[in-house]
């Protein structure tokens, strides 16, 4: 939406010079509502703006536009702040490094020119990444300005404080462990220091600065950067985790030792973990051949216990009745099936992205001898507000989760419901995944076992259109009201028992 914004905006600017220079700022999309944010170096008058919104309504068609601009130009002062800013906002790995005095702003017309004076660690990472040009972008779309930034490398010495005091409490020591294994037949290769001992990569989160992993690789990707330069991203495995790292050089002669890793290679690497737009970035400096020590099985991450009891959400026994007739006769369960305890979930969320979006709703069922027997159901406070899209897919409002318990509360007496059972969802990786990534900031490491209904229907029901959970449940008839965790967990687990009574 942007670039077709972006290109309208050029073309209307040849035509109505009293635009002056209109630039997008951003852009919202609501359902079939657009909101455009605009801003110019001249005052854009109310007839102008519908004029821009029809404009933009007839490029993308179908589309409610409404458009409100504006008028910002940079002066050198708000300049600097604004260069501050974003990097305080956007780049807490060099934050520390920079500050005004650090930053000089020379302003011609419409440009504004400015450059960072950093020592040479935080340089090198600069240029290194993508963050200039994006602040470019982003402070060209907030003023009516052309941005261009350039790093130089300052002749400072980093001051790093002898000591730091922290309070730590002894109860929080496990949280803190980071296992570490040792490698064995360790060949050198490419680095001049010599390594055997490597952090599990599942720890990877609790390790910032400088790493060592080893895993096999699963995959090598050669790449080139916006600079045209060669570089390669590798994925290794140790069995706890994956994690990809990136590995930069110009040095023909590392280059040909990288062509040597191929894929299912035992390798142990040296770098650093970075801080970039917010997420972790594992830079590779070195790396040698390896091999796993005999027998190796990682140490399971310490997980804190099952609680003893419920606190604030208590399961309630529940029965599913069936309408039978003379002529329908259920065949009988595998023995499995009928000696195995499941519990079914569902979540709700603010959206698909596992590392920012919150649930905003759990729902599961136990199965236990073939028969669902319990559910467990709470609405929980994501402390964010909802978007217009999920509350129209859910059902679920701000209103209605207000004064809800908060995930951390809840979360514990999730984890006594679901115990030791085999875990069980309609695409099953996304529930699954999202609810173990939340448990782990609580110190809960969920290992259950789980079977995912979405790829069970593909093999007992090849024959459906599609394998979404109405459709499996449109085929058994069973009774389904969509985007209610607790509604979809029964429908569920329903379809889970029709689906294991057929492929009996």
């Amino acid at each position: 939406m942007k670039n077709s914004c972006d290109k309208l905006l050029d073309h209307l600017k040849n035509y109505y010079p009293t635009l002056g220079d209109v630039r997008l700022n951003s852009a919202t999309l609501s359902g079939n509502d657009i909101s455009v944010s605009l801003v110019s170096d001249v005052a854009v008058s109310s007839y102008e703006k519908e004029m821009v919104a029809s404009e933009i309504q007839k490029q993308l068609g179908g589309y409610n536009v409404t458009v409100s601009c504006h008028k910002s130009v940079c002066d050198a002062d708000l300049a600097k702040r604004a260069v501050i800013a974003y990097i305080k906002e956007h780049c807490n790995a060099v934050m520390h490094a920079v500050s005004e005095d650090k930053v000089k702003i020379i302003c011609a017309g419409k440009k504004v020119r400015y450059s960072l004076s950093v020592i040479e660690g935080v340089a090198d990472y600069l240029k290194r990444t993508s963050v200039i040009s994006d602040l470019n972008e982003s402070l060209s779309r907030q003023y009516s300005n052309d941005f261009d930034g350039e790093v130089i490398i300052s002749n400072e010495v980093e001051v790093i404080p002898d000591y730091v005091i922290t309070t730590v409490n002894e109860s929080d020591l496990t949280d803190l462990k980071v296992r570490k294994f040792k490698v064995c037949d360790v060949v050198r290769c490419c680095d001049v220091e010599f390594y055997d001992e490597a952090t599990c990569i599942e720890d990877g989160e609790e390790v910032l600065g400088k790493a060592i992993f080893a895993g096999k690789v699963v995959e090598i990707e050669e790449r080139e950067s916006k600079k045209g330069n060669k570089y390669y991203r590798i994925t290794l495995d140790d069995k706890t985790g994956k994690i990809t790292g990136s590995f930069f050089t110009a040095d023909k002669q590392k280059l040909l030792k990288i062509e040597k890793i191929k894929a299912d290679s035992v390798i142990i690497v040296r770098g650093e973990i970075e801080d970039f737009n917010g997420r972790p970035s594992f830079i590779i400096k070195g790396f040698h051949f390896c091999d796993f020590p005999s027998g190796y099985v990682p140490e399971p991450k310490p997980s804190k216990p099952i609680p003893e009891k419920y606190v604030i959400v208590t399961p309630e026994p529940c029965e599913v009745t069936e309408q039978t007739d003379l002529f329908t006769q259920k065949t009988e369960l595998p023995e499995k099936v009928k000696n195995t305890e499941y519990v079914v979930v569902d979540i709700e969320t603010t959206g698909t992205d596992i590392t920012s979006d919150k649930i905003t709703e759990i729902g599961a069922v136990r199965i236990k001898n073939g028969v669902i027997c319990e559910s467990f159901q709470t609405l929980i406070d994501p402390e964010v507000p909802l978007s217009k899209r999920i509350v129209e897919l859910t059902g679920i409002t701000d209103e209605m989760l207000e004064g809800k318990p908060k995930i951390h509360e809840v979360y514990p007496d999730f984890v006594k419901f679901l115990g030791t059972s085999v875990f069980i969802a309609h695409y099953a990786d996304f529930d699954y995944r999202f609810l173990k990534k939340v448990g782990q900031e609580f110190g809960y490491f969920i290992r259950n076992d789980y079977i995912d209904t979405l790829a069970v229907s593909r093999k007992v029901l090849p024959w459906l259109s599609n394998h979404k959970l109405n459709t499996v449940c449109e085929h058994f008839k069973i009774e389904f009201r969509h985007h209610r965790a607790l509604s979809d967990a029964f429908a569920t687990a329903e379809a889970f028992l029709e689906m294991a009574r057929l492929k009996k």
